[in-house]
């Protein structure tokens, strides 16, 4: 789980391949996931998947080997089938043709299969001819929103979150707006700026398992304030464009003063046991117990704001961090609830891409292949 990122199991404790477990030095934070019980010089083992640690009398399947996995992540391995198995019709849905692998391409909202002659340019749109016909029609943008913002960039060194300027230009204003619409059309997703709790309790999301800072005073008048501006989809002078190196990514139109606020993460929140053998591209940690069974995080595959298109840094690259990233993501206990808040961690020029790090959070992603 990254604090602002995507999870990825990391690495098993140091277990040898014989058949009697290794005994782990005690550590402070080490609890058996099965009896809740603090694991100290005793034998036990993480399973490889969701790097939950069992004594060796709760494991379950008991067998001593290096790649263990516990029983709950074998039961779930069932419930994500290997989708590359699955038989995949050829035959091009423009020319009705047979398409040669080589030549092909697949549409990311329909699936279906295209030449790459038949299939559109793919510079423009992620998404079949067909599909981008069909995207809906342009909602009205309710300009009473862009009055809630500020109406010039704020010159200030407090260390304070501060509202976004409003977008002075009219037309500009509706296309940041569109924009994110047309993406999310684009890749099945329901516009959503909260939490969507349809498959765990709202309750599970307990800020006070974790020590988080509250996020009070100012601060939360601040947040509430721009979180009605946000519900209706509008970002301030923020607009989202695509290419086909690079996907979907969020670029500033207008100046952005450092400590301002770009967005909450939001979508549909899971357990991450239930989420170990997940493709998702978009992994964010939401809380972060010690456990996988308790421990929760935020997927914006069915719901999902704005926050999904912001780019991730190049964490093997030299500077990344110092020359890339221009927001930062941070959890907070927000009146009892953990909440992620991207904010600008720097002031940023107009025409930058947003950049954050997947890898602030104790969990660790490969961002290798990021341009």
């Amino acid at each position: 789980m990254k604090e602002q990122s995507i999870t990825l199991p990391i690495a098993m404790s140091d277990m040898k391949e014989s058949s009697k477990p290794k005994l782990q030095e005690f550590k402070k934070n080490t609890v058996c996931a099965k009896c809740k019980i603090w694991i100290i010089k005793q034998k036990y083992a993480n399973c490889v998947i969701c790097e939950d640690a069992y004594h060796f009398n709760c494991m379950r399947p008991k067998q001593i080997q290096k790649d263990w996995t516990c029983a709950h992540c074998i039961e779930l391995k069932n419930t994500f089938p290997d989708t590359n198995d699955a038989e995949t019709d050829n035959i091009c849905q423009k020319c009705q043709k047979e398409v040669d692998t080589k030549d092909e391409e697949i549409c990311s909202k329909c699936n279906k299969i295209f030449h790459k002659k038949c299939y559109g340019s793919k510079t423009i749109s992620p998404i079949c001819n067909f599909c981008h016909s069909q995207k809906p029609s342009k909602i009205n943008f309710n300009e009473k929103m862009n009055q809630l913002l500020n109406f010039s960039v704020p010159m200030t060194n407090s260390n304070l979150f501060i509202l976004p300027c409003c977008v002075y230009n009219d037309k500009l204003r509706q296309n940041c707006f569109q924009s994110l619409q047309y993406a999310l059309y684009c890749q099945n997703i329901n516009f959503n700026d909260d939490l969507v709790y349809s498959s765990i309790k709202k309750e599970l999301n307990n800020g006070y398992n974790e020590k988080l800072d509250s996020l009070i005073g100012k601060d939360l008048i601040t947040f509430k304030k721009y979180k009605q501006v946000t519900k209706s989809g509008f970002y301030g002078p923020l607009i989202v464009e695509y290419n086909s190196d690079q996907g979907f990514y969020v670029r500033s139109v207008q100046p952005i003063a450092y400590k301002t606020l770009i967005c909450e993460y939001a979508g549909d929140v899971y357990r991450f046991a239930d989420q170990v053998y997940s493709t998702s591209d978009s992994m964010m940690s939401l809380l972060e117990t010690g456990f996988a069974a308790t421990s929760l995080v935020i997927i914006p595959e069915k719901n999902g704001n704005i926050a999904k298109y912001l780019s991730g840094i190049n964490n093997s690259k030299k500077n990344s961090k110092k020359i890339q990233q221009n927001v930062k993501s941070r959890r907070y206990n927000v009146e009892g609830q953990s909440r992620v808040i991207l904010y600008a961690c720097r002031d940023i020029k107009s025409g930058e891409i947003l950049y954050y790090d997947y890898n602030e959070g104790e969990f660790k992603y490969n961002t290798n292949y990021f341009v």
